[in-house]
């Protein structure tokens, strides 16, 4: 388990676009599962929608992406560099099904499915 302080140990990313609020449970460069809480005072929701308020898909998109980076360079077998940081490359295959609004938590679980080098294939989905 990963509270906030830790998660910004490991993440580059700065608010406001922080988007992993805590970390459940995590097998370093294996698996990961993560939550966000969305609260109506998230600046994001500020225009999107001004009358009815959720998150936009690509947050939640970012969401995922920092769970799956922060499984990753928790891993302290690979050869990656400490100094750089793990950026999303492409996306197959990714559904929304359901709006998510203030009051909800967004929980995310990732595995990994291979690693090449410094390259990963991850599949995940947030509910």
């Amino acid at each position: 388990m990963m509270e906030f302080e830790e998660i910004k140990k490991v993440l580059k990313q700065r608010f406001p676009i922080i988007m992993v609020d805590r970390v459940l449970d995590i097998t370093p460069g294996q698996r990961i599962k993560a939550i966000k809480n969305i609260s109506g005072n998230d600046i994001f929701l500020v225009g999107h929608f001004p009358q009815h308020y959720i998150m936009p898909g690509v947050l939640i998109t970012e969401a995922l992406a920092q769970a799956a980076s922060i499984m990753i360079s928790c891993n302290d077998n690979d050869d990656t560099n400490k100094d750089e940081f793990v950026v999303l490359g492409a996306i197959d295959q990714m559904r929304f099904f359901e709006s998510v609004k203030p009051g909800y938590t967004l929980v995310m679980e990732l595995n990994m499915i291979k690693a090449i080098d410094n390259y990963f294939i991850v599949q995940g989905e947030a509910r």
